[in-house]
């Protein structure tokens, strides 16, 4: 297949399954490599199809940014898969440890952070406004998952609440919506709310703004219904619900630092050619 025929195949045809995006998006703009034009075409026609994706916008980045698109896009890819972020969530955590600790939904960074630590007692908090596909993300678990409503969590005493963001950049960390109550709802059952941030995740805040641009609007420009209703800023509710930092702690690939120190991460440089998608 050609390589601009195989773009408009992953550009329309794809679930949600993260992995397998970017290992085929990796293999087809390594098929660009001789046409810097066509690397750029091709990053933009992902992302116009594929917004919500951070780790996208991040690959891209580094391809564009590279000298050798097709080694920039696999080194890209074997980055995200040796992510050290859920080693150091676990390695995080006290050992050993009695009380509950809580997901909220069941994210595959916090799913693989916690595959071995077989002393934990698991909670997944169930969120009533944010993405469904819980009880089918908790089919590839390999330890056992209890699924909780936030009533459940002042009686269960969990430790900690552990949270990935939907992306962030600069000052601004976008989550699930919900994500507030439940936090809160934690703290007020005891438990420090961790947010864990994987590689490819935190992006320049330019970017940032890219993709939420991208996201309002469908690849021709038209509004996308309800886009404004995907993602809670944490700012918004920073002040809201308490005073200080919405979490306690912030878990990367580099270990832990706390949330103001997260407005400096960015993962990749910011990519001109990315900045602006219509």
């Amino acid at each position: 297949m050609r390589p601009f025929e195989r773009l408009r195949s992953l550009a329309r045809n794809f679930g949600d399954d993260e992995e397998v995006l970017l290992e085929e998006s990796a293999d087809c703009l390594a098929g660009f490599a001789d046409d810097p034009m066509g690397v750029v075409i091709a990053c933009r026609r992902l992302l116009a199809y594929h917004p919500r994706v951070p780790t996208l916008w991040w690959m891209c980045a580094q391809v564009l940014s590279a000298p050798d698109p097709a080694e920039g896009a696999w080194s890209a890819w074997r980055e995200w898969r040796s992510d050290p972020t859920p080693a150091r969530l676990a390695g995080a955590l006290p050992f050993p440890h009695e009380q509950p600790v809580a997901v909220l939904g069941w994210p595959p960074v916090l799913r693989d952070g916690l595959a071995d630590r077989v002393d934990l007692e698991l909670l997944a908090l169930r969120n009533p406004y944010g993405s469904d596909g819980l009880s089918r993300r908790l089919r590839t678990s390999v330890q056992p998952v209890r699924v909780v409503d936030v009533t459940e969590l002042p009686a269960l005493q969990p430790s900690h609440l552990l949270v990935a963001p939907v992306v962030t950049g600069g000052d601004t960390i976008l989550v699930e919506p919900g994500t507030a109550a439940l936090v809160a709802a934690a703290r007020d059952a005891g438990a420090a709310a961790w947010l864990v941030v994987p590689r490819g995740v935190a992006l320049p805040h330019r970017m940032l703004e890219a993709l939420r641009a991208a996201v309002v609007a469908d690849p021709g420009g038209a509004p996308r219904p309800g886009a404004d209703e995907w993602w809670d800023d944490v700012a918004d509710f920073d002040a809201e619900e308490w005073s200080g930092p919405a979490f306690d702690l912030v878990v990367g690939p580099d270990g832990t630092t706390d949330q103001r120190a997260l407005a400096h991460r960015a993962d990749c440089a910011p990519a001109p050619e990315l900045l602006r998608l219509g």
